[in-house]
C-alpha cells in the first residue's frame, strides 16, 4: 500500500506554515537563515500548525547577533568582552579536542603532526602582559632617573623636575596568574579542610560558625588556626619593596629609620621594642617600614623632601591591604603608628585600626597578665613577653581613640567599661611592665576621665548653659584630676626624652583643666554674652589653665625639645588654649580683669618659638606658627585700664598662676602699660588668618567651633554651639 501525498492526507505542508515569528521571513540569502527539519524529511507522525513553534525552539542554538545590511553584507555589532585565558591552540579547539601543551607552542598534536600551532590571546591575557611590560618599563624608567638625578646633586647642577609618570608599580592591580579560571581548579573560596559534624563539635558561641559549617564558605570563618607565617602571607608582603624600586634610596631610608627609633619611638612609649634598624623593619613588613619612614620624613629637616614618598606608598600598601582576609600584627602595628603621628589620615586610620584589631583578641591578653600576677610561678615569660606586646598596641588604640574624639568633638569607639581599662593596675604589677607602661596608664586614666567629663556634661547638649547644680560635679571631677597628677607626675628621666614625661603629665593636666572648666562658658549668647556670676571662678581657672600650657612651652627646656616630636593631639591642645585666651581676651576682658596685651605677647612668644622648631617643611608646626603669628596681631590694638569693676562690685580672688603648679611657668614679660579702656578695633580683621594646617585636623570641640579655623569681623567670632 503506497503513502499517501501530503495533499491526500488534508494536512497543512511545513513549507506553507506561516512563521511564528518576523525571524522566519528573513531573505534566503542571509547566511544565518536555518532549515527546518522537516523539510527534508517526512514527520514519523503528523503535526499541525500549532506544534510549529515547539519545532523551532528545537532548534540548534546559535549565537545570538545583531545583524545590519549595508550593500548586502551582514555586520555583527557585537563587542568583545575579557573572556577567560586562552589554552588550548586554534587547530584543536576548532576539532574540539584537549590541546595538550607544555610551556609554549606548538601543541603535542600539531607537533606531531606538522600543522601551525597558533595560541590565539584573551583580551585578558593582551592586559596581563601589558600590565607586566609597563611595570618593567616603569622600574626601568626610574632607575634611570633615580641614576641622573643623583649625577645632577654629585656635580651641583640645577635638580630634575619631577616625573609626569606614576612610579607605582602598575602590575600591582593585575593578579600574576589567572587563578580561579581554570575549571580543573578548586573553588578557592571553599574551605576543604574535614567537615566536622553537629554531634562530634560543641555548639558555637559564634553564630556565624554556624554558617560556616554549612556552606564551608572560608570567608564566613570567624577564625583559624594559622601559623605565624601563614598570617603574614597577605598582598601588602607580595608587594615590590619600595626602597628597592628606587623610589627611597638605601642610606636615606637608612636615616630615617635610625631617626624614628631614636627620637620618635619613645614618645609613643616604644611601641616597636623589636627592632633596631631598617634591616629589621623591610624583614618583617613593608606597610610597617613605610610608615615610620613617612613619619620621620615629616619630622626629619634634612630628608623631609622624601615624606611625600613615602607617605604615598604607606597610603598605597594600606588601601591594597584592606580587603585581605588576614592580616598580621604588623600591619595593624603600623595603622597605630598611623593614627598616632599622621594628622590628615588619623581620624580613618583610627577607625579601620580598631575594627581589624578585633581579629586578634587582643583583650585576652590581659586576662593572661591578670593570671600571671596572681600565679608568677605558672607564668610562661614567652607568652607573657607577647602578651605585654599585644595589650601594649590594644591600650594605644584606645588613646588614639579618645584623643581624636576630644579633638573633633564626636563619640570615641572603644568603650570605658572593659576589664582591661578599668583594671589597669594588673597591667602595672607585672612583672615585665616598665616606666613607659606606667605613662601608657597615666593616659589610660586621663582619657577614662575626660570621656566621662564628656559624657557628664552633656556633649550633645551645646545650646544651653550649665545649671548651678553643674558646680558639684565639676568639682568633683577637679579632684579626680589631682590625684591624677599626684599619682602619675613622677616617673624616672628617660635617656631618650629626658624628663619630658614628667612635664608632659603635667601639660596634659592643665589641658584636662582646661577642658573642664571652659564648660561654664557653652551655650552663652553671641552678643552682650555675660558669664554667669557662680562661673566667674572657674572661667578663671580655665584662663589659668590655659596661660599654664603656653607658659610650659616657653619656659621648660624639656618641653621647647619635645614639641617638635610629640603626637599631633597635643598640638591641638596648644592650638586650642590659644584660641580660648583671644575667645575671652576679646569678649569678657573686662568682667575676668584680663591684660589682653599679656596674652598678646604669649602668643607671638609662643609663635616664634614654633617658627624655630627644627621639623620638616610638612609638619603641622609650620603651619600653626603662621596662624598665631596672626593671631597675636589682633590682640596687639590698644591696651585697656587695670581700674575695672566686676558686675557685682567685687575684685576676682582667682589668681591666673596656674593652681597646684609644679614648675615655674611665669615669664617675665616687661612692663605693662595700659592706657585706656576703649575696646580694640578689630574691623581690619583678615578674615582667613588663621590657619592651622590641614583642615582634616578640625581641632574640634563640643563647644568650640573650630572646624572652619577663619574669624569674621562682622559676625560673632567663636561660635558657641
Amino acid at each position: 500500500m503506497s503513502k499517501r501525498s501530503w495533499q491526500e492526507a488534508e494536512l497543512p505542508s511545513p513549507r506553507s506554515a506561516p512563521g511564528p515569528s518576523p525571524q522566519r521571513a528573513t531573505s534566503t540569502t542571509s547566511p544565518h537563515t536555518y532549515t527546518s527539519p522537516a523539510q527534508s524529511a517526512s514527520p514519523k507522525k503528523p503535526r499541525n500548525s500549532f506544534d510549529e513553534p515547539s519545532l523551532i525552539a528545537k532548534a540548534p542554538s546559535r549565537p545570538q547577533r545583531t545583524n545590519s545590511t549595508t550593500n548586502g553584507a551582514t555586520v555583527d555589532a557585537k563587542l568583545p568582552g575579557i573572556s577567560r585565558k586562552v589554552k588550548a591552540c586554534a587547530a584543536c579547539r576548532k576539532q574540539k579536542i584537549k590541546c595538550i601543551m607544555i610551556g609554549d607552542p606548538p601543541c603535542q598534536r600539531c607537533k606531531e603532526r606538522g600543522l601551525s600551532c597558533r595560541l590565539n590571546k584573551s583580551l585578558q591575557t593582551l592586559m596581563s602582559e601589558d600590565s607586566k611590560w609597563k611595570a618593567a618599563v616603569t622600574k626601568d624608567v626610574t632607575a634611570l632617573y633615580a641614576a641622573v638625578e643623583e649625577i645632577v646633586r654629585t656635580l651641583q647642577l640645577p635638580s630634575l623636575p619631577q616625573m609626569l609618570v606614576s612610579t607605582q608599580d602598575p602590575a600591582i592591580f593585575f593578579d600574576q596568574e589567572e587563578q580561579g579560571n581554570d575549571p580543573d581548579d578548586e573553588d578557592q573560596s571553599l574551605d576543604n579542610s574535614p567537615k566536622v559534624t553537629p554531634v562530634a563539635d560543641n555548639l558555637s558561641h559564634v553564630p556565624i560558625e554556624s554558617l560556616y559549617q554549612i556552606t564551608g564558605m572560608r570567608s564566613l570563618r570567624a577564625s583559624e588556626n594559622i601559623t605565624e607565617d601563614q598570617s603574614r602571607i597577605c598582598k601588602q608582603l607580595r608587594d615590590t619593596d619600595f626602597i628597592a624600586r628606587g623610589l627611597v634610596k638605601q642610606e636615606d631610608a637608612e636615616h630615617l629609620a635610625n631617626y624614628y627609633l631614636s627620637k620618635l619611638d619613645p614618645y609613643i612609649w616604644h611601641i616597636c621594642p623589636d627592632y633596631s634598624d631598617l634591616e629589621s623593619f623591610r624583614r618583617r613588613s613593608p606597610t610597617l617600614t613605610a610608615c615610620v619612614l613617612t613619619v620621620a620624613a615629616l619630622h626629619d629637616t634634612k630628608l623631609g623632601h622624601l615624606y611625600s614618598v613615602c607617605s604615598k606608598e604607606y597610603r598605597r600598601l594600606v588601601a591594597n591591604a584592606m580587603f585581605e582576609r588576614k592580616i598580621d600584627m604588623e600591619y595593624l602595628r603600623a595603622l597605630v603608628l598611623g593614627s598616632y603621628w599622621l594628622s590628615d589620615i588619623s581620624w580613618t586610620l583610627s577607625g579601620y585600626a580598631i575594627r581589624r584589631a578585633s581579629e586578634f583578641h587582643l583583650r585576652q591578653y590581659y586576662h593572661e597578665i591578670a593570671e600571671s600576677v596572681r600565679s608568677p610561678e605558672k607564668a610562661d615569660p614567652t607568652k607573657l613577653q607577647e602578651a605585654m606586646d599585644g595589650i601594649r598596641v590594644l591600650y594605644l588604640l584606645y588613646i588614639c581613640d579618645h584623643h581624636l574624639s576630644i579633638l573633633y568633638g564626636r563619640s570615641s569607639i572603644m568603650r570605658d567599661n572593659e576589664s582591661y581599662i578599668t583594671g589597669w593596675e594588673a597591667y602595672l604589677a607585672c612583672s615585665l611592665s616598665t616606666d613607659a607602661d606606667r605613662r601608657i596608664a597615666g593616659q589610660i586614666c586621663l582619657m577614662y576621665l575626660m570621656n566621662q567629663i564628656r559624657e557628664t556634661l552633656g556633649p550633645e547638649d551645646t545650646s544651653s548653659v550649665l545649671p548651678v547644680s553643674a558646680l558639684t560635679k565639676i568639682a568633683g571631677f577637679e579632684r579626680d584630676l589631682d590625684d591624677w597628677i599626684a599619682r602619675f607626675s613622677r616617673h624616672n628621666p628617660s635617656q631618650y626624652i629626658g624628663n619630658w614625661p614628667n612635664k608632659g603629665a603635667v601639660m596634659h593636666y592643665h589641658w584636662a583643666k582646661l577642658y573642664l572648666q571652659s564648660y561654664v562658658l557653652r551655650g552663652l549668647p553671641e552678643s552682650g554674652a555675660v558669664i554667669p556670676e557662680h562661673f566667674l571662678e572657674n572661667a578663671s581657672a580655665a584662663v589659668a589653665a590655659a596661660t599654664a600650657i603656653i607658659n610650659l612651652l616657653l619656659d621648660d627646656k624639656d618641653a621647647q625639645i619635645a614639641i617638635a616630636y610629640v603626637p599631633h593631639h597635643i598640638h591641638g591642645m596648644i592650638a586650642f588654649a590659644c584660641m580660648f585666651l583671644l575667645k575671652i581676651a576679646t569678649k569678657h576682658s573686662e568682667q575676668l580683669f584680663l591684660d589682653t596685651v599679656r596674652f598678646q605677647r604669649l602668643i607671638n612668644a609662643l609663635a616664634q618659638h614654633f617658627k624655630s622648631t627644627d621639623v620638616g617643611k610638612d609638619h603641622l608646626i609650620h603651619r600653626m606658627a603662621e596662624g598665631l603669628e596672626k593671631m597675636a596681631e589682633t590682640l596687639g590694638g590698644p591696651a585697656r585700664s587695670k581700674n575695672r569693676v566686676r558686675v557685682n562690685g567685687e575684685r576676682s580672688s582667682q589668681s591666673l598662676a596656674s593652681p597646684s603648679q609644679p614648675v615655674d611657668t611665669t615669664v617675665n614679660l616687661g612692663k605693662v602699660t595700659n592706657g585706656q579702656t576703649d575696646v580694640p578695633d578689630y574691623g581690619s580683621l583678615d578674615p582667613t588668618a588663621f590657619d592651622f594646617g590641614d583642615p582634616a585636623l578640625g581641632l574640634g570641640m563640643p563647644f568650640f567651633d573650630f572646624e572652619g579655623t577663619t574669624l569674621d569681623a562682622g559676625q560673632a567670632m567663636w561660635n558657641f554651639t
